[in-house]
């Protein structure tokens, strides 16, 4: 039988980092800067937890913020969304949000892709 498991590009971190995002023009209801956490990242895109829903295919611009004091500048497409609970909070929506990356420099996706495989390959960085 054949592995079914999932085959990714990039490699993904779960982590939490810091991102400003906002909508770009002429995305379902456009907004303001929000302030935002990762719950993973990779080369390819980010899932942001957002307290807003977001519609499948909304452009948003994103400065995610890297421990390593690195501001990665990027625009991405959302292509997926989940929406969740807080325990104790029902009432408190939130929602992961699936942000491939459409606009991002070389320099940007390298620099994430680093700090990626840094975090899960400390001994081969030494």
């Amino acid at each position: 039988m054949a592995d079914m498991a999932e085959k990714r590009k990039f490699m993904r971190l779960d982590i939490n980092v810091v991102v400003l995002w906002s909508k770009v023009a002429g995305s379902s209801q456009d907004a303001a800067d929000s302030r935002n956490m990762t719950k993973n990242i990779s080369g390819g895109g980010i899932c942001l937890i957002v307290n807003e829903k977001v519609e499948l295919g909304d452009r948003i611009s994103l400065n995610i913020e890297l421990p390593t004091s690195k501001i990665i500048r990027a625009e991405g497409r959302v292509v997926w969304t989940k929406e969740f609970s807080i325990v104790g909070r029902e009432n408190e929506k939130k929602y992961d949000a699936g942000i491939e990356f459409t606009d991002i420099s070389e320099e940007d996706r390298e620099e994430v892709e680093q700090f990626v495989f840094k975090f899960l390959n400390p001994k081969q960085c030494r």
